[in-house]
């Protein structure tokens, strides 16, 4: 029996989970505040979501990252550094603005400061449990979507890319369709497939398949894929 992996990805009530138990997949949610509930330190897990925050400057992962997708590096935002986060989305722009360029020589955008609070739970429960937390990584779904299909995928707010995520699934789950089918009635397609893809890169992780950006890292911050 192999360990268990589990894909984790953000949606708008908090966190979906697709984990996968001698090849039988379970979904479960839980709210933003309550991510530490869904790291078994007998499993692997991989996110989408920020691990190991900057005190200054970028990560280099998320300048990797944009510069993998090319043509769709819009879809990786800049992880802005702790104290920024620490902001709040609710801080006055202006502020936010003004430390970030301070850090970091540039501003930061409202969607990198939306996922404050995901980020920093993340961050909580992920150093809370140093010891018996299990493997946890963070992983970008574009970058595994690309790995898995062998090229950038179309947005996955289209039809053309939800369709493109499932036959590169497929590849991996030949029951994807069925599996999906019994997400969480309230996970929106996008963030379920996005789950499942994070799930793919911890089983690569598993199997000692799993790149890494920036290329070779095995230290956070570093996304695998």
């Amino acid at each position: 029996m192999t360990a268990p992996i589990i894909g984790i990805d953000g949606y708008p009530r908090g966190w979906v989970a697709a984990r996968i138990d001698d090849d039988v997949l379970t979904w479960s949610t839980c709210a933003v505040d309550a991510i530490a509930d869904l790291l078994d330190p007998k499993a692997v897990t991989a996110i989408d979501m920020p691990i190991g925050l900057a005190d200054t400057g970028w990560r280099a992962c998320d300048i990797a990252a944009k510069t993998q997708l090319g043509h769709a590096a819009s879809r990786v935002f800049m992880t802005p550094p702790r104290s920024v986060l620490e902001l709040g989305f609710s801080a006055p722009n202006k502020v936010v603005q003004d430390l970030s360029r301070e850090l970091t020589g540039q501003g930061t955008s409202r969607q990198a400061m939306a996922l404050a609070e995901r980020i920093l739970a993340l961050d909580a429960a992920v150093e809370s449990r140093q010891s018996g937390r299990g493997t946890v990584l963070e992983v970008h779904p574009e970058l595994s979507f690309a790995q898995m299909a062998g090229r950038v995928l179309a947005s996955k707010k289209s039809a053309r890319g939800v369709a493109e995520r499932l036959d590169a699934l497929t590849t991996w789950r030949p029951s994807v369709l069925h599996e999906i089918a019994h997400a969480p009635a309230d996970v929106p397609v996008d963030d379920a497939l996005d789950a499942l893809a994070c799930a793919w890169s911890a089983q690569r992780w598993l199997t000692g398949a799993a790149e890494t950006l920036p290329i070779g890292s095995t230290e956070p911050p570093f996304i695998a894929f």
